[in-house]
């Protein structure tokens, strides 16, 4: 292993050290410290600051289910998939399936993985069906049940969503998964508040205001 390897591997561990250790404490003190966040944005910028940090807890909120639950549920049934067909070692490769379903595109990864060790053994129907099946259940889970969990209670649209994700893993790694889509939350909302046609749709609820034609 080289020198290069070595330092990649040990901040890797490093970051994933404090990555742990900071959610230990951020969800044994969540309640308190939110608490304090929420009053604290409150006095500084007002409703409108309240009602942003809302949505971005829902943002963060909906991209742990779609990210770590979507990345479970397709883990287990891709597994069951292994199982069936006869991938060798079925179990730890769902769980590496689990894991890499986490990751945008990375499911896929291991679905071709499994699908070149049936060929490897000779299982070319067995290949097939089984790269049908996972294409079907990763469509589904990428396009139709992550959108919706991620950006379902902030309405965020899955567009998106998706450069949410990615724009914050390429800058902030593991944690960008969360904050990214989170950050998006924040400036679509701010988009819409400041680009909302407020005196127009204020007009319209109140014609008493409109001027009197001469």
């Amino acid at each position: 292993m080289t020198q290069r390897s070595v330092i990649f591997v040990t901040r890797s561990l490093t970051g994933f050290v404090v990555t742990v250790l900071t959610l230990f404490f951020l969800f044994r003190d969540g309640a308190s410290f939110g608490r304090r966040v929420q009053i604290l944005v409150r006095r500084t910028l007002g409703r409108k600051g309240l009602e942003l940090s809302q949505l971005i807890v829902f943002a963060v909120r909906g991209t742990s289910d779609g990210v770590v639950l979507v990345g479970i549920g397709v883990g287990t049934l891709l597994g069951l998939g292994y199982y069936i067909t006869g991938v060798p070692h079925a179990g730890l490769l769902g769980s590496l399936t689990a894991l890499f379903a986490m990751i945008p595109f990375g499911a896929p990864a291991a679905l071709a993985i499994a699908c070149l060790l049936l060929l490897a053994k000779g299982a070319t129907p067995l290949a097939i069906g089984l790269a049908v099946f996972g294409g079907i259940v990763i469509f589904i889970a990428d396009h139709f049940l992550r959108p919706v969990l991620i950006g379902g209670n902030a309405q965020l649209p899955f567009l998106w969503v998706f450069l949410g994700i990615f724009g914050g893993l390429a800058s902030f790694g593991i944690l960008g998964l969360f904050l990214g889509p989170a950050l998006m939350v924040a400036l679509v909302s701010l988009w819409r508040e400041w680009t909302a046609p407020r005196s127009f749709h204020a007009t319209l609820r109140h014609p008493a205001h409109r001027r009197p034609h001469k």
